[in-house]
């Protein structure tokens, strides 16, 4: 997701959702996610971004978002075959399957 804070709040399971602020009280983002694997990284979406969602949904009642309907992760592939199709590394991703949209 681009565009996100990464942050040091303390998030627990139901407490995302508050605003994180300046010192002199200004919402600079909405605290969202954790990470719980990765040390309890957590991340906020930027207060312009949480605007302009907010101000589509009023007058919409819907977000539109990008989709390209794949999923994978990564992976690394033995040497020589990469080398056979002339790839510069091992490394690349693995196709784990379509995301089926409805109206798409």
């Amino acid at each position: 997701m681009d565009g996100i804070i990464q942050t040091d709040a303390a998030l627990n399971p139901g407490n995302s959702g508050g605003p994180l602020g300046t010192s002199k009280g200004e919402v600079i983002s909405v605290n969202t996610a954790i990470i719980y694997p990765a040390q309890g990284i957590c991340f906020a979406i930027p207060s312009n971004a949480v605007k302009d969602v907010a101000e589509k949904l009023i007058k919409n009642g819907k977000i539109r978002r990008g989709c390209i309907g794949i999923a994978g992760h990564d992976t690394t592939t033995e040497s020589h075959v990469a080398k056979s199709y002339g790839l510069p590394t091992d490394k690349g991703v693995f196709r784990l399957s379509q995301i089926a949209r409805p109206g798409r």
